[in-house]
């Protein structure tokens, strides 16, 4: 007992510690699992002296089982869609192609035995999941590519499985069971899937319905649910590794309660099973028994990686329109791992003389697949073309644990490259209506999104919504990185500490204008000002966007608008006008106070997003805001009376009314009034922007000489012009004021 408290746990630790270590040279820990076992072994240290097949058999069986229903559980239903031929076809006829190659190599080619050269094509048949999403997950490779050999070494092993069983069965109960292979196989291949499918359904009706308060109560029932569609299938003499892949498959791509607590206790399972499986491997072999087949072993690598992998992968994708390079590496990376190692077991569980030789011949071209395919596949993709450095994973995620019925569900997008590339800001997203960005993780910092949030390559996006709604989601977000990358645009970002100033703000002189916001918005109010040739600053946040308006010469400032030092440089004490485009509520209303302290006088507009936003900050003197989604419906109505019927003059008067409606009672009705310039008016020879025009008020049009002239700031006042002026009473007394001449001069 005393040993397996002290040596079980620290050879674990080893692992780990080892693993770890040798995880920047792209070493798999199946590997060093291997390793430790080997070392520990009787062979090497002799601290631990293993020979049991049967109980080793029996514990990588069970081993076996977890590790196939997470696979299953781990692949994406769309994902094999999008691969199904390639993937599916060398999950199931490639096993077979590269089984019937070796063993007719073997045979009748080197003169093997039939027996031996049987049994390692099918012991060998399949590759490894584990190794080959450890360093695939390391290059960038392209999609189809990574997901065609992903899904193949996820899905294959259960054909591997089944022809063993198959094989060995056949060679145990001697020549009198040969008949009964073909159809025992299409049992176990047909049958196995229909009971994990069953069985997995049973499941997901029990979680979805038992919904107990107690969250340990899934894992149990997790348990209980993969032993027993293992047990059914081994009763009815189906493939039960068939069935749980399958069962895996099936819950893996279904919405049911706590799922996200269940792939993570899948995946913890599946990661100790690998881990012991491949420790009690090592300890299972005896080194020195290679001094006599060191070299078959070489062959059986040789013969396994050079023939009978390229023949699978040629044959087996015919027609499938991957390239020459895509095929040839896939040829390399048919990495062997815990599957062949475990199966090399079962011919020395059923007493088969030569079962000893077959599990050391296979162990040791499992070896040798691992450590040489392994240690070069990052290489050759990149000589092949077909690989970047892969970004670093994450530090930092989100799990949304569902205890109960939900649409909702947390889905992880990661931007494409290059790292640093500019993207939208979430604000400007399309997203579906439910749909929440919750966080952003950029290599080792965590974002907090906001609306003013820019989205750069290589981030990774966690986004709640509803689970229909993923593909939009995915679209919205994916799309803004397909444009091509611009040359001139930076690639990297770095943050000014302090606000700095274009070398052009400081010429702007004084009244100007401050826009504090640089989006869709403050784009077309930027246009506005540079056409009037008012001056005019921008204060803005987003390093691109602060790059990109100095070299089309637009003063600007970068930080952030509500900060008191940031609209000191922009000059706020003596500006003119503040318009406000952002969307952050907190920067709005420091950015208002402040200015309103240091520049009483100043006006200020504010572009508001919520109903709160516009009754609040209406309320403070010389400040109007802009409600999008009312200026729409003011848009629409506009249009919609112009099509009715009326003139352009009585429906800006209508909407003129309306706005002063909803302003509140008492505020006076527009009307037009025709307003006479005598001869003897203080206003001839003014321009309009000099008239000073009461606030509110709209001149439409002058009649002169009978014409009508189109007003603007330029155009000066002449004497018998008819000014034809929107307004309400009051302001329509204010422009006679300063059209008509005074009593005194009158007289």
């Amino acid at each position: 007992m005393d040993f397996l408290y002290l040596v079980v746990p620290l050879l674990l630790l080893g692992v780990v510690l080892a693993a770890v270590w040798l995880d920047r040279w792209s070493v798999p820990v199946i590997l060093v699992a291997l390793g430790v076992g080997i070392v520990v072994g009787s062979d090497v240290l002799g601290i631990w002296h293993f020979d049991n097949v049967e109980a080793a058999n029996n514990l990588a069986n069970a081993a076996l089982v977890f590790i196939l229903f997470h696979g299953g559980l781990a692949t994406k239903q769309t994902d094999f869609k999008a691969v199904a031929l390639p993937a599916g076809g060398m999950a199931t006829w490639g096993v077979i192609l590269t089984a019937a190659t070796t063993s007719a190599f073997l045979h009748f080619v080197l003169g093997w035995e039939t027996s031996m050269s049987l049994l390692l094509g099918v012991l060998i048949s399949s590759t490894d999941a584990a190794a080959t999403f450890s360093i695939l997950r390391r290059q960038s490779l392209p999609s189809k590519l990574s997901s065609t050999i992903e899904i193949e070494s996820a899905a294959n092993d259960p054909m591997a499985i089944l022809l063993t069983l198959v094989v060995v069965e056949g060679l145990s109960s001697g020549s009198s069971g040969g008949l009964l292979i073909v159809p025992l196989f299409l049992w176990k291949f047909l049958a196995g899937p229909l009971i994990g499918w069953l069985m997995a359904r049973g499941a997901l009706a029990i979680f979805n319905r038992l919904n107990p308060q107690e969250r340990g109560y899934y894992y149990v029932l997790l348990l209980a649910v993969v032993l027993l569609t293992y047990g059914v299938s081994e009763l009815a003499r189906a493939s039960g590794m068939l069935a749980v892949f399958t069962a895996g498959f099936v819950m893996g791509n279904r919405h049911f309660i706590y799922k996200q607590g269940i792939r993570n206790f899948s995946a913890a399972l599946s990661m100790i099973a690998n881990i012991g499986v491949f420790v009690m491997m090592g300890l299972l072999v005896f080194p020195s028994q290679w001094s006599t087949l060191w070299i078959n072993g070489i062959i059986l690598f040789l013969v396994l990686t050079f023939i009978a992998r390229p023949a699978a992968v040629w044959l087996g994708t015919f027609g499938m329109k991957l390239g020459t390079r895509e095929r040839h590496f896939m040829c390399w990376a048919g990495l062997r791992g815990a599957v062949p190692i475990v199966l090399a077991t079962y011919p020395m569980a059923a007493g088969l003389p030569i079962g000893e030789e077959v599990f050391n011949l296979v162990f040791f071209a499992v070896l040798l697949s691992i450590s040489m395919q392994g240690s070069t596949l990052g290489t050759l993709a990149r000589r092949l073309g077909l690989s970047e450095p892969a970004r670093p994973q994450p530090r930092y995620g989100l799990e949304l644990v569902a205890m109960a019925h939900s649409d909702l569900d947390l889905f992880v997008i990661d931007l494409p490259g290059p790292q640093g590339r500019p993207g939208q800001r979430i604000r400007d997203l399309a997203l579906p209506p439910r749909a929440l960005i919750t966080l952003v993780t950029r290599g080792r910092e965590v974002v907090a999104p906001t609306g003013h949030t820019r989205l750069l390559g290589w981030d990774q996006v966690t986004v709640l919504a509803r689970a229909e709604d993923e593909e939009e989601v995915r679209a919205a977000l994916l799309q803004p990185f397909e444009r091509p990358v611009e040359p001139e645009e930076p690639t990297t970002r770095v943050l000014d500490v302090e606000p700095t100033l274009s070398p052009r703000a400081a010429d702007a002189g004084p009244r100007k204008t401050i826009l504090l916001g640089h989006g869709r918005v403050g784009a077309v109010l930027a246009d506005f000002l540079r056409r009037r040739r008012l001056p005019f600053i921008v204060i803005e946040q987003d390093l691109t966007t602060v790059d990109g308006l100095r070299r089309a010469g637009v003063p600007v400032i970068h930080g952030e608008g509500g900060k008191p030092a940031v609209l000191e440089s922009a000059g706020i004490a003596d500006a003119r006008l503040l318009l406000i485009t952002s969307a952050e509520p907190v920067t709005v209303r420091r950015a208002v106070e402040y200015a309103r302290q240091v520049n009483p006088a100043i006006e200020i507009v504010i572009r508001v997003h919520q109903p709160a936003e516009f009754n609040q900050l209406s309320a403070i003197p010389q400040t109007q805001c802009i409600y999008g989604e009312m200026e729409i419906a003011y848009a629409m109505a506009r249009l919609m009376l112009l099509a009715s019927g009326v003139s352009v003059i009585e429906a800006e008067a209508i909407l003129m009314d309306a706005r002063r409606d909803q302003s509140g009672p008492g505020i006076p009705r527009t009307r037009i009034t025709e307003i006479h310039v005598p001869a003897t008016s203080p206003a001839i020879g003014k321009k309009l922007s000099e008239l000073g025009l009461p606030r509110g008020t709209l001149l439409i049009t002058i009649s002169r000489n009978d014409e009508f002239v189109v007003p603007n700031g330029q155009t000066e006042i002449l004497a018998d012009d008819a000014l034809l002026v929107l307004a309400d009473t009051e302001a329509a007394r204010r422009i006679e004021q300063l059209v008509l001449p005074s009593p005194a001069d009158a007289s």
